[in-house]
């Protein structure tokens, strides 16, 4: 979340009105994100989150919009749509969501942990039922073209890791893993607690139909890693020990598991390197640094 289109009081209160939707109190944009603008909207009727989609055209959110309400009446923790249709807003596509309750968290506890391992394994389990069937759009082509955009600007240091994961990532095909539906970026933000129960499950705008494997090293490079930016394999252990209570693991992703995880660090890094280079503008923009990824391939890379 973040904002780069900034709404007018009035703005808002017509789009309320427009929906049959309680009168507003107050409103804040939210720092949070980085793709879309939203805003915190407080109503005689409870809390809603307006989002203002920055890349996608109507036609191309619907599909998020129907994988969203199809979760939603699987498990309460995903943000359903309230408004029946996209609709325009500042020139953008915009939709209004109930505001979920909880808190984002900093460092998980094991309980948390697990929370998020098994709901990730339900929306693998539950794949099947969807019919969301947009392609990863960050995949190694995308990771290929946006290394070779991106090297002339990367130190000597980094062109040379950058060359060396490639030559590695290329190395191997990843043929027979299972598929489906996956959250394609399930870090710490984008889920919500009340204490130690799980009450959000957010932001699937990365959504897309890809190895399940991949999505679980997305997770675990942002859940088990500690303060000082430490992969830690006990959180790893705990993480997978929860998940595999829902859906197992087959072998041959137990053993392509350390690929995964440096596949999801080079991705991440690549994508935060891409957009410090955009220089976006707005009023709350939250920019997160690639260096956190860059420092995390090395640990992995050390270990393989």
């Amino acid at each position: 979340m973040a904002v780069y289109t900034s709404l007018s009081t009035a703005q808002i209160t017509h789009f309320l009105q427009k929906n049959s939707l309680p009168e507003m109190l107050s409103y804040q944009g939210i720092s949070a994100g980085i793709e879309n603008s939203n805003y915190r909207i407080n109503t005689s009727d409870g809390v809603f989150i307006l989002t203002l989609y920055e890349h996608f055209t109507f036609t191309e959110v619907q599909p998020y919009l129907t994988l969203l309400q199809q979760l939603g009446q699987l498990q309460a923790y995903y943000p359903s749509p309230i408004t029946e249709k996209v609709q325009l807003l500042a020139n953008k596509p915009a939709v209004l969501f109930q505001c979920l309750s909880g808190q984002s968290v900093i460092q998980p506890n094991s309980a948390q942990l697990r929370a998020v391992a098994i709901a990730l394994a339900r929306l693998h389990l539950s794949s099947p039922e969807l019919t969301f069937t947009q392609e990863n759009p960050k995949g190694m082509q995308w990771i290929q073209q946006t290394a070779t955009r991106l090297t002339p600007y990367l130190s000597n240091q980094e062109r040379i890791l950058l060359n060396s994961e490639m030559q590695y990532q290329q190395a191997f095909t990843v043929k027979g893993l299972a598929q489906g539906v996956i959250h394609a970026d399930l870090f710490k933000d984008n889920v919500l607690f009340s204490g130690e129960a799980l009450t959000g499950f957010l932001d699937l705008y990365a959504a897309c139909y890809d190895c399940y494997l991949l999505d679980i090293a997305i997770a675990l490079n942002d859940w088990c890693v500690d303060g000082q930016g430490n992969f830690n394999s006990e959180l790893l252990d705990i993480f997978l020990q929860a998940y595999q209570t829902i859906r197992a693991l087959s072998e041959q992703e137990q053993a392509m598991l350390p690929l995964f995880l440096r596949r999801a660090c080079l991705r991440f890094w690549l994508s935060r390197l891409e957009h410090q280079r955009q220089q976006k503008t707005g009023e709350l923009i939250l920019e997160k640094s690639p260096e956190i990824f860059k420092q995390l391939l090395l640990q992995h890379r050390s270990l393989s």
